[in-house]
């Protein structure tokens, strides 16, 4: 695969790696402010006490944004630019989030909120899909694949740093006992959020985008649905990338419980959001650089198989927790501030897994098929994502450990696939 980039992209290097690391830094910002797992799990866990619905947050949220992609990949794949097009969606999802916060802000109902709010994020979540494929092609075009690894690192460690100050903000305005009860304190925060994507669309709309040759070859639906299903069976490599990927995304029905656990079981009250939301941070800026330089210099692939490990030890760690606790009555006390563990793994994990899938991906797909790759794995993973909702069925039928237990099998079984892949650099 090319490792390369073309004369332009040379040329505007240094500006679109700056205005791309900041993008990537105000919009982890935004992300860890509005943290699925976490603040919108609360959030949602304080209008309803479905579990179904808090379990439906991150499938909403991730697999709307990679659902529609292989719809649009066929019409962007004959297309030079797509920046136009990744503008228009950065401004639908800005007014969005705008009509969110003017949501909580004025909506009294509990259940008229609930419904708008879902709306919302579904709506938003399929504007940033769609935006999405732009963004990674884009970034292919910009970015060579040996400075890739310190490209997304650097977005992931200078968002942290933000996240970081963010995560001591969403503290204080998430404590009820500071004079902002619920759900004012949520309007404000949604609030900040807001103009912090405003900033973050905005640095990557300045990009230059790359020009390289495509096929404009009109392609039907029906033609690109079937030639997308062929993908798997004639690249071995990309079957088994594609297999590991939605075994880690089934893993990631336990995801939104954590926290749901940790309230319900360990009594932890909400001011610990913003604490656990700091060890997420801190594990995530810690490792982010370390992330960046073995993608640069060892490859993805042991990038994957250390993410995944970090990823096995998360559920493993929330079922230990609990049991420790009631034998040894002493430890029960310490029992909240020990569960921060699970979001720290989950830092480290989130970061890794990001840089290495993503990244893997890119250096497996020939430039010209690009965007039917890109489409092809994100819808697939979409529709896994959305079947994941029935984490909350299982905890209403089997318990917290059921969840955590079928969490753990999953992550297992994907560490053994990514020990086989094969390192592209290396093929």
């Amino acid at each position: 695969m090319a490792h390369t980039i073309n004369a332009t992209a040379q040329r505007h290097l240094k500006r679109n790696f700056s205005l791309g690391v900041l993008n990537g830094a105000f919009f982890n910002f935004f992300s860890a402010l509005l943290d699925p797992s976490l603040v919108l799990s609360w959030f949602v866990s304080q209008l309803t006490t479905s579990n179904f619905l808090i379990g439906l947050i991150m499938p909403i949220q991730s697999g709307g944004w990679l659902l529609p992609q292989l719809l649009v990949s066929g019409y962007l794949q004959r297309r030079q630019r797509k920046l136009p097009f990744y503008s228009c969606m950065a401004g639908a999802r800005v007014a969005i989030w705008g009509l969110m916060t003017l949501a909580v802000f004025f909506i009294e109902d509990a259940a008229v909120l609930l419904v708008v709010f879902f709306t919302l994020l579904t709506v938003y979540s399929l504007s940033a899909g769609l935006a999405g494929i732009c963004f990674v092609d884009i970034v292919a075009k910009a970015i060579p694949a040996t400075r890739r690894g310190a490209f997304f690192g650097w977005r992931l460690f200078l968002g942290g740093l933000l996240a970081f100050g963010g995560s001591l903000l969403v503290t204080y305005i998430l404590d009820e006992g500071r004079g902002l009860a619920f759900p004012d304190n949520y309007a404000v925060l949604f609030l900040f959020a807001f103009f912090i994507l405003c900033v973050a669309m905005g640095c990557f709309i300045l990009t230059v985008e790359p020009l390289e040759p495509v096929n404009e070859e009109r392609i039907t639906l029906g033609r690109q649905f079937r030639r997308a299903l062929d993908l798997p069976r004639r690249d071995s490599n990309y079957r088994r990338f594609l297999t590991m990927r939605l075994l880690l995304m089934g893993a990631e029905i336990a995801t939104p419980f954590y926290i749901v656990y940790a309230k319900r079981a360990l009594s932890v009250p909400v001011s610990m959001v913003g604490v656990y939301l700091m060890g997420t941070t801190l594990a995530s800026f810690a490792s982010n650089l370390l992330w960046g330089r073995i993608s640069d210099r060892q490859g993805n692939k042991l990038l994957l198989i250390l993410s995944s490990a970090l990823g096995l030890l998360m559920p493993l760690t929330a079922l230990s927790i609990g049991p420790l606790a009631d034998l040894w009555p002493g430890l029960g006390e310490f029992a909240p501030g020990l569960f921060a563990l699970v979001f720290v793994l989950s830092g480290g994990y989130k970061s890794g897994t990001m840089i290495g899938n993503l990244n893997f991906l890119l250096e497996i797909t020939p430039p010209d098929d690009r965007p039917i790759y890109i489409g092809f794995t994100n819808t697939i993973l979409g529709i896994a994502l959305l079947a994941s909702s029935v984490g909350g069925l299982i905890v209403d039928m089997a318990g917290f450990t059921v969840l955590f237990s079928l969490a753990l099998a999953f992550y297992a079984v994907a560490l053994f696939l990514t020990l086989r892949l094969q390192e592209p650099r290396r093929c």
